[in-house]
């Protein structure tokens, strides 16, 4: 019987292994880390190979060679977004740690790697890569008593060697206040994550394929652009987003993967949360 390893779990042993060579340096290089633990602990079968290639249809993969004996780790190169492909191969890192005993070979598409899709193993390598990446310690340093703006969120992103998605993902799993994540794609929502304190705003509220709101940052970028601070933010009214609260919207747009990434921090003045602090600050981390 195959035993099931806890993604989370063997993510933080990771994170550990490498303090202990390197002490509390970022960002975690997961290829180097891979084919190291790799050699270690299954030199009958380790990560042979590591390389960048233009793959079609998939962001990474995992693919035992029977004839060579090793697996080979293949990533979608990003010279402009290098964070993205360092998360991509800790997330295969993740197949190979959790799972290379029940298959022999993994392709993973952009989706997979962002912890948007239903399958569970892809949901568990997801969680593997988040939780080597960024440790919830430190970075619940990093931000603490801090506002929470697209300026705070990029600095992590480089600390942790990861897309700013990443990092906003990871963030709304952590933190006490009320915030959502929305991706878009041509207007519509295609995809959101709530913090735990904020579900209860957006059940009923969100859903796939609805348009997204005309007065939003993520349809009208250029309200972002007049103001001095936007990267901040943009306060909205009560009514520009369904939750029927004031919002504060930072968005994240690219051309040239047609989609957007709205932050909306749903704390306000006047506004009592009881699971949330007072202002847009992050509080307390939670006990692991």
């Amino acid at each position: 019987m195959i035993e099931l390893l806890s993604p989370k779990r063997e993510a933080i042993k990771m994170a550990q292994l490498w303090r202990a060579v390197h002490g509390l340096t970022f960002p975690i290089n997961a290829g180097a880390l891979a084919q190291e633990w790799s050699r270690n602990v299954a030199p009958e079968a380790p990560i042979g190979e590591l390389h960048a290639e233009e793959l079609k249809g998939f962001e990474g993969g995992l693919f035992w060679l029977k004839e060579r004996k090793v697996w080979a780790l293949l990533y979608h190169p990003h010279p402009d977004l290098p964070g993205r492909s360092n998360f991509t191969v800790a997330h295969e890192f993740g197949h190979y740690v959790l799972h290379r005993k029940l298959q022999e070979a993994f392709q993973c598409s952009q989706s997979a790697t962002l912890g948007m899709t239903g399958m569970r193993i892809e949901r568990e390598a997801d969680q593997f890569a988040s939780y080597l990446l960024m440790p919830i310690d430190d970075y619940t340093q990093q931000v603490r008593g801090r506002r929470i703006t697209l300026d705070l969120l990029g600095e992590c992103a480089d600390r942790y060697g990861v897309s700013l998605t990443a990092v906003i993902l990871k963030w709304l799993e952590f933190t006490d206040q009320a915030a959502v994540a929305v991706m878009g794609r041509e207007g519509m929502l295609h995809w959101w994550k709530a913090s735990a304190s904020a579900k209860r705003y957006t059940f009923g509220a969100l859903h796939e394929g609805m348009e997204l709101p005309s007065d939003s940052l993520a349809v009208n970028p250029g309200i972002a652009l007049s103001m001095a601070d936007y990267r901040s933010g943009v306060e909205h009214p009560e009514g520009v987003w369904p939750m029927k609260l004031p919002v504060r919207e930072m968005a994240v747009l690219s051309d040239k993967y047609d989609m957007s990434i709205s932050l909306l921090i749903l704390d306000s003045p006047g506004v009592v949360h009881p699971d949330a602090p007072d202002e847009d600050m992050t509080t307390t981390p939670p006990t692991f």
